[in-house]
């Protein structure tokens, strides 16, 4: 008898996480299709069934044509429009690592390749649909067209990163009491170490500190919440641990360059 085991491949598949934010499947006015300088917090997955649009970033133009998919990532600063209408089936993805960070946060450009009409007309059949076959096989589709438009980006061979039990325990502490105010001896006291070592050997694994990682995730979390949903800005304020509203949009306009409320607008226009 012959065993083979890849122990942390299995943690990885088991603790990446691809989340759809949003979806639809619309028709686009120029009226109501257009806007500058966006910076998602997720990507966007797109399906352009009819009409054209057009995405500006810097100075390049890339024209969005009936037949193709595009995968803008999260992180990346473009404006949109359409001259006319565009038709298109969508997805804002998160793409989140073991470590919570996005994997395809900050990509350079913006990916596209042909798509069959006969796999958009099955996604599409599938997202109208309401079966265990439907959410699968749609599952299924976004996930395969995901790995060939990230394959342009040549991050997909790179390892995955792995780390102790130490700072892997540290990590799932943080997201499971996630809070401005956490401390490091806090953490510390509930992985009975010391904050010497916890400090030393998170930030010889990560290159970050533990602030930087806290910080990072909040903010994170925060522009989620910000992007999805329609909780007050007060109470996103108080979940995350920040001792007041106006702290929080100082703390994020210094972060983002914009306040949370001109940050929510833009996302959805």
């Amino acid at each position: 008898m012959r065993y083979e085991f890849n122990k942390e491949l299995v943690a990885n598949i088991n603790h990446w996480n691809m989340e759809i934010d949003d979806s639809g499947f619309v028709y686009l006015l120029h009226d109501n299709w257009h806007s500058e300088a966006v910076c998602s917090p997720y990507s966007r997955l797109y399906l352009v069934s009819d009409g054209e649009g057009q995405i500006d970033a810097g100075e390049k133009r890339l024209l969005l044509r009936p037949g193709y998919a595009y995968f803008i990532p999260a992180g990346f600063t473009f404006s949109y429009s359409c001259a006319d209408y565009l038709e298109k089936l969508y997805f804002h993805l998160r793409l989140v690592k073991p470590d919570g960070y996005d994997l395809a946060h900050s990509l350079g450009f913006v990916a596209q390749c042909p798509v069959e009409k006969e796999l958009f007309d099955d996604m599409l059949r599938q997202y109208r649909g309401n079966s265990w076959e439907d959410v699968f096989l749609l599952e299924q589709e976004i996930r395969s067209l995901t790995f060939r438009l990230l394959g342009q980006y040549g991050i997909l061979q790179k390892s995955v990163a792995s780390y102790t039990p130490l700072v892997e325990d540290t990590m799932h502490y943080i997201h499971a009491h996630l809070s401005a105010g956490i401390t490091i001896g806090q953490i510390a006291a509930s992985l009975f170490t010391s904050e010497t070592t916890l400090s030393r050997r998170f930030h010889q694994e990560t290159g970050r500190t533990i602030h930087q990682y806290v910080e990072d995730m909040v903010f994170q979390a925060a522009c989620k919440r910000l992007a999805v949903g329609s909780q007050p800005i007060g109470e996103i304020s108080g979940d995350l641990g920040f001792c007041d509203p106006f702290y929080f949009s100082r703390r994020f306009r210094q972060r983002y360059g914009e306040p949370p409320s001109q940050y929510r607008r833009r996302l959805r226009i």
